[in-house]
């Protein structure tokens, strides 16, 4: 990670560059003498972390504190303080600010401070990335991502079968069909799904069905007829009914209205498949 250290008194950053940090992880050290040198470096830097008095001339530690939170940067903040100013310091704490360290500094202190911050920032980069993934499979066209994301938590040898779903949910599958694939009977498969996903068979491959509809309508072109073909649906007729009946409008409504329309994941359509019930 790389450090930014911001003081106006230059024996204090001469000391804390002169400190071992390399052997905490830390491999490049800048320094800013007041706060606005300190904000210029932030915008021109990559900055992991840093470490900043509280008061300086032109910008605050405060202040670059509250300008880390207002950009988002993914930078940990961590302030020099006196003991009258410990109040200001337990303040900046609940605004996000990750430690404090009171003078005068003792490199050991300072060394164990810095390297409990890394942890935490590569915590909470590591939630971050997970929240992030999960987002992206939640809104990914890809079907398989979508059942990993929604039914996550759910048995290996159901997810399995939802799986097998989103890859061939355009072929003429069938309850029956799947049952016979996974040596079950159609009675102990049905039973399964509804226990694991809360949904039946029929409502999973509907849902992926009109998932792949919708992102056909909004990005083709294709007649309504062939469109019902290349999304799993064997009869024209059943598929306006069941796509009228989850987005009350036809498919040539919501094509019209595309610009309008979002895209829906297979979730939020077994979620409004559950409110027209």
């Amino acid at each position: 990670m790389n450090l930014l250290v911001a003081d106006d008194e230059m024996a204090i950053r001469r000391g804390m560059l002169s400190l071992p940090w390399t052997s905490i992880g830390i491999e490049e050290v800048y320094e800013a003498e007041n706060g606005l040198q300190a904000k210029d470096i932030l915008r021109q830097k990559r900055v992991d972390i840093i470490i900043s008095d509280i008061k300086m001339p032109g910008l605050t530690g405060l202040e670059l504190a509250e300008y880390v939170k207002e950009y988002d940067l993914d930078t940990a903040v961590i302030l020099l303080t006196g003991f009258s100013d410990f109040s200001y310091a337990q303040k900046a704490i609940r605004n996000e600010v990750f430690d404090y360290m009171l003078k005068p500094l003792r490199p050991k202190d300072i060394l164990e401070t810095v390297s409990g911050v890394m942890k935490r920032l590569e915590q909470r980069r590591y939630q971050k990335n997970v929240v992030r993934r999960y987002e992206t499979d939640a809104d990914s066209v890809d079907l398989g991502d979508q059942i990993r994301h929604h039914f996550r938590g759910i048995n290996t040898q159901c997810m399995d079968i939802l799986q097998d779903m989103a890859q061939s949910f355009t072929q003429d599958i069938t309850l029956n069909s799947i049952a016979d694939t996974y040596h079950f009977s159609p009675a102990y498969l049905s039973r399964m799904i509804k226990k694991e996903t809360g949904y039946s068979f029929s409502e999973i491959l509907n849902s992926m069905r009109l998932a792949e509809a919708v992102w056909l309508l909004r990005e083709d072109h294709v007649k309504i007829g062939l469109l019902c073909e290349k999304s799993g649906f064997r009869d024209a007729r059943y598929f306006s009914q069941v796509f009228k009946k989850a987005f009350g409008c036809s498919p040539g409504e919501f094509r019209k209205n595309a610009g309008q329309q979002k895209n829906h994941s297979i979730k939020s359509i077994l979620e409004l498949i559950q409110e027209k019930k």
